[in-house]
Order: structure tokens, then sequence, then C-alpha cells
């Protein structure tokens, strides 16, 4: 999908530490780089050290939640996933606090090692695992930029998933293979990537447009056999009575959210804007429903046209992702990084000093919220609804502004 010469370009475009400013901007990225660092050093070591105290097995996080779960599905009580009582009762940290399991069987199978450990342990394996799987998926899009490189293993966007111990850069990971093996026209194995990330299916709703547009039958259909099969062989394990449960959570969390979303400053995206402005709830979702429609359309002609370059259809799938789901925290927004990876790629962005801020702004993702929480020097809701959705907006005008000069009347896909 993309041709060597197209792919040297981009490579070549990913050099924003020639020249003048080169200690600065070096030392600008070096510092929030280590931000990231020292978060995690700090998480972790916290994790370890309150851990090992008497009566105390859990931090009070999102991970506590992952590693209740594995401890449960390894005692032979798998369904309990979806018991309240008995899922805070694993974990013994705020066990009244609403922190549902989510996700699918494949899921749950996929994470129950962690249950061998201790909590400390599995958070810090998690979090390895999470960056190791990242730093590998980025590589080939970083070809001859290893300070790019290790500029994105350690962008400060990914702090919140890594100090609650979250998913969000894994599944970050699985996407960047499957356009990685995309670009390298390697359908099967794109598909074979794409169907591994239903088991966080909630930010894959875009991904479908984009393929059915470009007219990808081997790539759909890798990821349909793929998909099933992470469904249907987890089944046989646990039981049908997992989807029956399974859904059930799912809509109560969803009633749950539509209630209290004015009050939950950590999420983000359009519709969380929309409440923290005053628009109703109900209002609110229903805006969010027609974003994300015109963001399924958006996708299926960006990747319909044969004209526009394969980096900025990955920064317009990644940005019609966030935009358009529903419920977006504020960890999810991790993939705002590799926005900002695609768009300079792609050429979107420059190095005028309000696209570099742009880029900057991409690259921190939300982990000003994640400072916020510790140190609270502002209100939390502004924090997630003034920044995030705007900086997603901005990269969306910029993404369109370059386009025209590649983009006419959409030609017909090349099928595959």
């Amino acid at each position: 999908m993309q041709s060597p010469q197209d792919i040297q370009i981009a490579d070549a475009r990913l050099n924003l530490f020639a020249g003048k400013r080169t200690v600065v901007r070096g030392g600008i990225v070096a510092a929030l780089a280590a931000v990231t660092v020292i978060a995690a050093y700090l998480i972790h070591m916290t994790a370890f050290v309150l851990t090992s105290e008497s009566g105390v097995r859990t931090l009070n996080m999102d991970f506590r939640v992952f590693w209740a779960a594995a401890r449960l599905a390894l005692q032979g009580e798998a369904l309990s996933v979806f018991d309240m009582v008995r899922l805070g009762a694993e974990h013994n940290v705020n066990p009244d606090a609403w922190m549902p399991w989510l996700y699918p069987p494949g899921y749950l199978l996929l994470i129950a090692a962690f249950g061998t450990m201790s909590f400390a342990a599995a958070f810090l394996v998690s979090n390895l695992i999470s960056l190791g799987l990242l730093a590998w998926a980025l590589r080939p899009f970083t070809t001859g930029a290893p300070g790019v490189w290790l500029a994105m293993v350690l962008a400060p966007a990914y702090i919140p998933s890594l100090i609650l111990g979250q998913n969000s850069l894994i599944w970050l990971a699985g996407l960047l293979g499957a356009l990685a093996a995309l670009r390298g026209e390697r359908w099967i194995l794109a598909g074979v990537f794409i169907g591994c990330l239903t088991l966080k299916p909630q930010l894959g709703l875009m991904i479908p447009f984009a393929l059915l547009a470009a007219g990808l039958w081997r790539t759909i259909l890798a990821a349909s056999v793929t998909a099933i099969l992470l469904a249907v062989l987890p089944t046989l394990v646990l039981g049908m009575e997992y989807w029956p449960l399974f859904a059930e959570r799912l809509a109560e969390q969803s009633e749950r959210l539509l209630v209290s979303i004015p009050d939950l400053f950590l999420m983000v995206g359009p519709f969380y804007l929309f409440t923290v402005i005053g628009l109703p709830p109900t209002t609110a979702i229903a805006a969010q429903w027609g974003i994300t429609a015109l963001s399924a359309v958006f996708v299926f002609v960006l990747w319909r046209n044969r004209r526009a370059g394969f980096d900025a259809k990955a920064a317009g799938l990644l940005i019609a992702i966030l935009l358009s789901a529903p419920y977006l925290w504020y960890y999810e927004v991790a993939a705002m990084a590799v926005i900002g990876l695609f768009l300079l790629r792609a050429g979107a962005l420059g190095q005028t000093p309000p696209q570099l801020l742009l880029l900057l702004l991409l690259w921190c993702g939300a982990a000003l919220q994640s400072v916020n929480i510790f140190l609270d020097f502002a209100d939390g809701r502004l924090l997630g609804a003034l920044i995030i959705t705007p900086v997603l907006l901005a990269s969306l005008v910029m993404l369109l502004r370059h386009l025209p000069s590649k983009v006419g009347t959409p030609a017909a896909p090349e099928v595959q």
C-alpha cells in the first residue's frame, strides 16, 4: 500500500532535530520522556513497597481488576468476574467502588497467568510487556530515526496507561502491527492482528470501514476468522454462560456512564466535552453518535482513495477512532502520540512553531491529567474536556489541509 520511494520520503520527514534548534528541541523531548520514566518507576516502587505491608494486596488502580479476575479464573471461578462482591473481595481495595470486568473471554484467558504472581510483580510484567510490544511495533515507522523511536517509546501520552496498568498500549501495538502489515501488503497477517484487537473491541469501530473502503477482502476474512476463533475457543473453556453475563455488565456500564458522565473527570472525547459545556447527557450522546457516523464516512472516503498516502490514511484512522468512541477514558488517548508520528510522516505537520506545538500536545496526550491527579493544580474536568478533543480536531484540520493536493475524486480501490 506504500511504495519504497514513498516510505523513504516519509522516513526522511522524521529528522526533526537537524539545524540550529537541535539542543533545545532535544532537551524538551528528553525532559518529558524522563517524566514518563520517573512516573513509571515511582508507581512500581510504590506498588512493591505498599503491597509488602501486612493486609495490603493491591493498589487502588485499574490493574487490580485485571489481577483479581486472573486469580478468579485460575481458581476455577471465571464467571465470578461479573460478581462485583466476589471481584472486590479478591482484590480487597475499595471493593464497593464500581470497577467491573468488561472484557470477552479470550482476554480473561490471556491474562490468567498474572494470577500466579503477586500484584506488584504482575503489574510490572504487564507494563513491561506493553512497552516491549509497542517498541517493536513502532520500529517499521521510525526507520533511520532512533531518537524518534526512543521518544515514541517513552511518550508522556502513555503515562495514564502505565500508572493504572491499563491495556491501551497493547491494543495500540496490535493496531500498529496491523498497519505495518498492510503497508507491506501482508494482507493475512494484518487480518490476524486486527482480529486480535477484538479482545478490546470498543476502540475498533472505524477499522472495518477502512478495510471495506480499500477492498482488502483477504484481510477482512483473516480478521473475521481470527475474531471468531478468539471468541469460540475461550468459550469452550469458560462456558456459554459467560456471554449473557458479559452483555448484562456492558449494558449496566453504559447506563451508569450516561448518568454519571458529568462527574467523571478522567473521561475525554467529544461526548464528555458536550456535557462539560452544559448539554444534557442524552443530547450529548446523540451528538456523539452523529460524530461517530461522520467519522465512519471520513474513514471510508479517505481509505477508498488511492491518491491519499498511507501515513495520511493511518493518521486519519487513528483520529477517527478517538473522536468516534462514545466513552473515551484518558488512558485510551495514548494513541495521540502515534497520530503525531503519522501526521509528521505524511507531511501534514512541519516545523513551524504552531505545528511543533501541536505535535508536542499530541505526544503528551493526557499526561497533564495524570500529573493533576497527584498535584491537583487545575480542574480535572477542564483538562479532559478542553485539551484532548480540541487537539484531535486541530490534528484533523491539519490532515484535511494536507489532503487537497493529494486527494481528488475518489479512485477505485485496489481489491485484495
